[in-house]
């Protein structure tokens, strides 16, 4: 049997962790980016960590990880069947949001540069793409969305302009999930937080459930996928996929 790992530990003191939100602990050190990864034969990991892939091959099983990171921002952002919703950056995280938010009914608009993966976020379920290196993102939205601006903007991408952009599109009290880290400080307009009434809130990681989500989802086999991972499919157990011309979605 094939099986993931969650990466992520938690101190059971802090706050997050005394709420139950063990996936935002303070102290969290995640395998790969605080701590060392394993990448090796072997690996010594608590039990716990361990989750059943079912039919999932090793190589999709890498997949699990940054999807849920994707699925636990939709299950942050209250996602619901009948809103519009604003995916900003089609990496395998953002990937993630758009497969959840699109499985929840929500009518996805995917924002991305590269035109590959936008064609691929149509494949998994976006209802409309949006290059922003071409179009006018904020006008096109409006017009997707009869002038009200979307219910829900997902960003994950982690740049300045991803963030304005987010408490841009957003429509009056809308929610903003952000994702992705900013390296350097981001200005914003505060008088749209209050004007739009603004819910704006940080996703962390992931919890058990978004894992179990995930894994769901890819072996289910649906729909039939174009694969990010070198050829193959976005999941879908040990089935073979379209071929794919690049490399890893980042």
């Amino acid at each position: 049997m094939n099986v993931t790992l969650n990466p992520y530990t938690n101190c059971g003191k802090c706050a997050s962790c005394r709420n139950g939100r063990v996936n935002a602990c303070e102290h969290n050190e995640t395998l790969g980016v605080q701590r060392n990864g394993v990448m090796g034969e072997y690996a010594v990991v608590p039990w716990t960590k361990i989750i059943p892939a079912g039919g999932i091959t090793p190589r999709d099983c890498a997949l699990i990880e940054p999807m849920s990171v994707g699925f636990h921002a939709v299950a942050r952002g209250q996602v619901a069947d009948n809103e519009w919703v604003v995916v900003i950056g089609c990496g395998m995280v953002g990937m993630g949001a758009v497969i959840r938010a699109s499985l929840r009914g929500a009518a996805v608009i995917a924002v991305d540069l590269d035109d590959e993966k936008l064609a691929l976020a149509k494949v998994v379920g976006a209802a409309h793409v949006i290059n922003s290196a071409k179009e006018d993102v904020a006008g096109r939205v409006k017009q997707l969305t009869d002038g009200l601006g979307a219910d829900v903007v997902i960003e994950a991408v982690g740049s300045p302009a991803t963030y304005v952009m987010a408490v841009d599109i957003v429509g009056f009290t809308g929610r903003v999930v952000c994702i992705g880290y900013a390296k350097s400080e981001v200005s914003f307009q505060t008088k749209y937080f209050v004007q739009k009434e603004l819910d704006i809130r940080g996703s962390r990681n992931a919890l058990p459930a978004d894992f179990r989500a995930v894994i769901h989802y890819m072996n289910s086999g649906r729909p039939a996928r174009r694969g990010p991972v070198g050829h193959g499919t976005v999941g879908g157990g040990s089935r073979q996929g379209v071929p794919h011309p690049g490399g890893v979605l980042s």
